[in-house]
Order: structure tokens, then C-alpha cells, then sequence
């Protein structure tokens, strides 16, 4: 009674499908997202055939209730946790409030890229974004502005930071917190991305004063 034969052998493609997928060193959430729509229907369906039986019906409904109410509060939770997985992307935004200049070329290295920088994001018509890789230090010069993971070896060829872009680096449990009516979980956060401009020969500046220039230990 409480097994469907059709939904378990629809079960099986997508746990094959999860499961190629998590053996991929590439992973990404969104390659198992036609997935989740199939698992709900099972959930439903394990939930609908329990609440058959009458002898269940009181204990189905509260877990099912509390089984919701724990996937809100986990969602909710790591979307926050998530937000702060795009320094890249707060980067740039922190060039374009802190750089009134037109005449602009930035660079963009790759873990800018990867974490948040986009189309979307490049709201000035009159600059330049550039995404090369591979480029040797001596062609850094050909750009006014960079986005890197890495300011040291730029610092030492002409380059400043004026900006500092903090992102996630773990999760710390401090149940101590919750004597303080506060959550005991917490994001830290460490340096990620520094936004630098080029210092024009003779110690003239092109940008503004530095925004916590963090440098990397």
C-alpha cells in the first residue's frame, strides 16, 4: 500500500542523475535542480499514503508541519550563508561608488569572475571590463583599475589598493551566544578581493582614498 511502483522506478533516473553528477569534480547546484521537483512529488506522495492509514494520520501531519517549518528555517539559512559567496561581485560594486573617472579599464581575474562579476554588473557604458587570462605582470599596465584575489605581486609594479572586499570563510557555533537571545551560528569573513588602480608616473593618483585595504597575510 505505502509503495508506488511507478514513482520508484522514476525515482531511479534521478537518483542515477544525482548521482553522475555528484561523482563530477564539477559540481553545481543547478545541475541537479530538474531533480527537485520530481523528489517533492515523492515526498507528497510518501506523505499522503501514511496519512491513510488512521492510526498515523496525527503523527503525519505534525511531522510533515515540522518537517516544512525546518526546511524554511534551513533554506533561509543558507541563502544567507550564500550571500556572502560573491565578493567578486560586491567588488565591482565598490569600484563603480568609489570612481567617478570615465575614462576606465579594469581587469577582472578569475575569481572575481566566478564569484559574482557579470554583464549585470558592469553598469558603466564608458569603461572598459576585461576578463584575459593568462597575461603576463608587465601587461597589468595596460589597465587603470584591477578586481584580483592576489594585490602583492601588482603592488610591487605600480598598482595601490583602494578597496577591500571581505566574503565567507566558515561557520562558527557559539552556543553561548544564545544566553544573549542571539543565534549561535555565525559567517566569518576574511579578505577576498582587493580593488586596486594604477599610480600614474611621478606618485599621482587616479582613484580615491583606500576603503579597508586589508592585505592578505
Amino acid at each position: 500500500m505505502l509503495v508506488d511502483s511507478r514513482s520508484a522506478r522514476l525515482s531511479m533516473a534521478c537518483f542515477a542523475a544525482v548521482g553522475v553528477f555528484s561523482a563530477n569534480a564539477h559540481k553545481e547546484w543547478r545541475f541537479i535542480l530538474p531533480a527537485v521537483p520530481i523528489f517533492n512529488m515523492y515526498a507528497g506522495i510518501g506523505v499522503s499514503k501514511l496519512y491513510q492509514v488512521a492510526r498515523f494520520r496525527q503523527l503525519v501531519a505534525l511531522a510533515a508541519t515540522m518537517a516544512a517549518a525546518l526546511s524554511l528555517v534551513i533554506t533561509a539559512t543558507m541563502t544567507l550563508i550564500s550571500s556572502y559567496n560573491y565578493p567578486g561581485g560586491h567588488a565591482l560594486a565598490l569600484l563603480h561608488a568609489i570612481e567617478p573617472s570615465s575614462n576606465v579599464s579594469v581587469h577582472i581575474d578569475t575569481f572575481s569572475a566566478m564569484t559574482g562579476v557579470c554583464r549585470f554588473g558592469q553598469l558603466r557604458a564608458d569603461w572598459v571590463y576585461d576578463k584575459s587570462e593568462g597575461l603576463d605582470l608587465d601587461q597589468f599596465g595596460n589597465f587603470t583599475h584591477l578586481l584580483t584575489s592576489d594585490p602583492k605581486p601588482h603592488s610591487k609594479r605600480g598598482f595601490e589598493i583602494i578597496g577591500t572586499q571581505h566574503g565567507y570563510s566558515g561557520i562558527q557555533l557559539d552556543f553561548k551566544q544564545l544566553l544573549a537571545g542571539q543565534l549561535p551560528i555565525s559567517v566569518r569573513q576574511k579578505p577576498l578581493v582587493w580593488v586596486m588602480h594604477r599610480v600614474h608616473h611621478g606618485g599621482s593618483k587616479t582613484g580615491s582614498a583606500c576603503f579597508a585595504c586589508d592585505l592578505p597575510v
